[in-house]
């Protein structure tokens, strides 16, 4: 087939499915990073929060263990 023909080659056409390709790609690695974003957050959340109950519960031992001197 030539050039221009139906189903022929596209003139630069390796170079365009390249040039999709690699935006094809960038879009999936920006979507994981995305995902991978939005985990770290929701597990930074969960730090804080244990480190919240942790410090409740210090603060419980404490009170209890100042009780128990009296």
């Amino acid at each position: 087939m030539a050039e221009g023909d139906t189903g022929g080659v596209r003139a630069g056409g390796q170079a365009q499915a390249d040039a999709f390709s690699k935006r094809e790609q960038a879009g999936e690695d920006f979507y994981v990073r995305e995902k991978e974003l939005e985990k770290l957050q929701a597990l930074k959340q969960k730090i804080a929060e244990h480190k919240q109950h942790l410090e409740e519960l210090d603060k419980h031992v404490e009170e209890t263990m100042a009780q128990g001197k009296k």
